[in-house]
């Protein structure tokens, strides 16, 4: 479980801050942005954290 600041896709409404999270890792290139972004953390991500 790799930890890094926190990433988040303009198309949808939770960040990643798991390297491991394929969701976080499949965003394209063009929507990423830095910060959580005011969402909700990926339901992934949380599992990751386990």
């Amino acid at each position: 479980m790799a930890k890094k600041s926190p990433w988040h896709s303009v198309k949808r409404d939770v960040y990643h801050d798991d390297t491991d999270c394929n969701v976080g890792n499949n965003i394209e290139s063009e929507n990423i942005r830095q910060g959580t972004g005011g969402k909700r953390k990926c339901v992934e991500c949380k599992r990751l954290d386990k």
